[in-house]
């Protein structure tokens, strides 16, 4: 992976990830709407893309028990297949429904391996898969205007110069703290990013994903975008 800018100047929000602060259903998996609807954000707007819609192909969720994945909570294992679907849909331009089901059908008896932690190991609870897509849903239709605030925040370093890790974190988190706050408290939402970062990204990543998001936070009086 590319090496980490350093942090823009800001002042720093600390304090450990609360994996189960922020528990609560993710979005609905209704019917197919009609022709040209949003159904519950599944049809979202990609620059240069046009509309992808994220259950396009995707079948229902699979009826037996789940199986949490690594002792992780729900939403984390939400957090950590919307950073893998996100990823690979900036590197690889893959369809995002396709990726995450694909993530979602991969060996669900492989067991874990201490050496490559970030691999989903079971099978995903559905509301960790619905959580999921309502992050990607989300990180997708409001991709410009988060883009915007990354750059404002780190002026010295252009989203093109970035890794694809960097700018795939701090998109996540920056949705979470400026559009899911009424679910997701703000502090959480910025120790959660640092997850991602320590478990994703280089040693510095951590420091600067801090950096970015505690910027935003603080430049709104420590309230949510």
């Amino acid at each position: 992976m590319n090496a980490t800018p350093p942090e823009p100047p800001a002042d720093a929000l600390h304090g450990s990830a609360d994996p189960g602060a922020d528990g609560g259903p993710g979005m609905s998996a209704d019917a197919e709407s009609a022709p040209g609807a949003d159904p519950g954000g599944r049809l979202v707007d990609v620059t240069g893309r046009g509309r992808v819609n994220l259950r396009e192909g995707v079948p229902a969720d699979a009826t037996p028990p789940a199986r949490r994945s690594r002792g992780w909570t729900g939403r984390r294992l939400a957090r950590i297949l919307a950073f893998q679907v996100l990823y690979e849909m900036d590197v690889a331009h893959h369809s995002p429904g396709a990726v995450l089901q694909r993530f979602l059908d991969g060996d669900t008896d492989q067991p874990f391996d201490p050496d490559n932690a970030e691999f989903i190991h079971g099978r995903v609870a559905p509301e960790a898969a619905e959580y999921a897509r309502d992050l990607i849903s989300g990180v997708l239709r409001h991709r410009e205007e988060i883009d915007r605030v990354i750059q404002e925040r780190a002026p010295a370093w252009p989203l093109r110069q970035m890794s694809a890790v960097d700018r795939t974190i701090l998109r996540l988190g920056l949705y979470e703290c400026c559009h899911q706050h009424g679910m997701v408290p703000v502090k959480v939402a910025i120790n959660e990013a640092i997850e991602l970062a320590k478990l994703f990204g280089s040693e510095s990543l951590p420091r600067f994903v801090n950096g970015v998001l505690g910027s935003v936070v603080a430049s709104q009086g420590g309230t949510p975008c």
